[in-house]
């Protein structure tokens, strides 16, 4: 399942993220710590026209719009 799937208050492990690994997002997500076997947390879903979530990844809180939600494979915990 993608994360656009997620569930609030429960906690997922990323299996895979859909982006070439060389192209500006594929930097972004590993900045900021989604990548493969990490676990996350859905905060919050937005009840705006892009759906952003706001997920709590390694500590920090991170708002995903459902675009980039859609490239981030996991598994709920």
């Amino acid at each position: 399942m993608t994360l656009t799937s997620a569930k609030v208050q429960t906690s997922y492990r990323i299996l895979h993220v859909h982006v070439d690994d060389d192209s500006a997002m594929g930097a972004r997500f590993r900045q900021l710590g989604f990548v493969p076997g990490i676990t996350l947390s859905c905060e919050a879903l937005a009840p705006l026209l892009k759906h952003p979530l706001l997920v709590r990844v390694r500590g920090m809180q991170v708002a995903l719009s459902l675009h980039e939600a859609q490239l981030i494979q996991v598994e709920a915990l």
